[in-house]
């Protein structure tokens, strides 16, 4: 492993573990500014691909509030709020928690998970991280005339306009398919070319032209509601909340995208992936490249908790740190 492409879990003065790392960051014509690592490793897309998901039920008719559309765009943590928005949202529209098909899990949030428990309730659909994702999913099918039963099959109208759109705006036609964990559709691809979706909806005048509506909203609803795209004290949320202009979205196994401004005044896009999935090293590389970018400076004090991740026990000892060990390289 090289010196400068790895995040390091250390425990005392030791190495513990090396989590490699890849980074793209790109412009909206699909140039390759900045990376670490390999640029162009596969990815498959998971969550970061929910503000495009959510860009093509807009597409599709499906009128949505700005909430709404954070929540469309949400990993969220389950907690009672984005519950019981979700549960109201699908009542409004004449449907229920048992419409969806993304199947249901324990909030991510703690403080929720236990209450949740201690309650003896049980977990339903509403708790899913995508549960917001598969409403406007089923707002858009319906405004499709299409089925409500199928919604996530490939070849269902949505799914495959779905394709469609993100073929469009990575620049490829070679996608590998996939289904993600909430049961959707989901694609493998390089990072260079998810950081290319991302570098339009940092910038929606690089997109085509009619998208270009639809990604200013996308974008603006999620600068707009960040704890409800994540929740309190998750790293999507702080960084949206910290950082003007900036739109983050976490996927799941080690996968992680922005559209930013960079210290050069430009806007682009950014793909990161940790191999291994490790969460606290891929938030710790998430700090150093905006840092490197230029975007956050390196003394930002709400953001200290993520760029040294300090490593505690079960008796609340710090017995250690994580830090990352690269620096993006700028391409010609």
């Amino acid at each position: 492993m090289a010196a400068d492409d790895h995040v390091a879990r250390i425990r005392g003065a030791i190495v513990e573990t090396q989590h490699r790392v890849s980074v793209a960051v790109s412009d909206g014509d699909g140039h390759l500014v900045w990376s670490a690592g390999d640029p162009r490793a596969m990815t498959t897309l998971r969550s970061t691909a929910k503000p495009f998901q959510a860009l093509a039920a807009l597409e599709a008719g499906a009128e949505l509030d700005d909430a709404e559309l954070a929540l469309a765009c949400a990993s969220h943590e389950g907690t009672p709020d984005h519950v019981s928005r979700v549960a109201a949202w699908l009542s409004h529209i004449g449907l229920t928690p048992e419409d969806l098909r993304c199947g249901g899990h324990a909030p991510m949030d703690p403080a929720s998970r236990d209450a949740l428990a201690q309650s003896g309730a049980k977990v339903t659909n509403l708790h899913n991280n995508c549960s917001g994702k598969h409403t406007a999913m089923l707002m858009a099918a319906r405004c499709l005339d299409a089925s409500l039963e199928t919604y996530l099959k490939p070849s269902h109208p949505l799914q495959q306009a779905i394709r469609a759109l993100i073929i469009e705006l990575c620049g490829s036609r070679h996608l590998e398919d996939a289904v993600d964990g909430c049961s959707a559709p989901t694609f493998g691809m390089g990072l260079h070319r998810l950081a290319r979706m991302f570098a339009q909806l940092a910038e929606p005048a690089s997109a085509p032209a009619h998208h270009r509506a639809g990604l200013t909203r996308v974008s603006a609803a999620m600068r707009a509601h960040p704890e409800l795209v994540a929740g309190g004290g998750v790293l999507d949320t702080v960084l949206m909340r910290s950082v003007d202009g900036l739109v983050a979205k976490r996927g799941a196994d080690g996968c992680y995208a922005m559209a930013v401004t960079a210290g050069d005044g430009k806007r682009y896009g950014v793909a990161l992936k940790v191999a291994d999935g490790n969460s606290d090293a891929r938030a710790v590389a998430v700090l150093r490249t905006l840092e490197d970018l230029g975007v956050v400076a390196r003394d930002a004090y709400e953001l200290a908790a993520f760029r040294r991740m300090r490593r505690i026990n079960c008796r609340g000892t710090v017995v250690g740190h994580v830090e990352a060990r690269f620096s993006l390289q700028r391409h010609a």
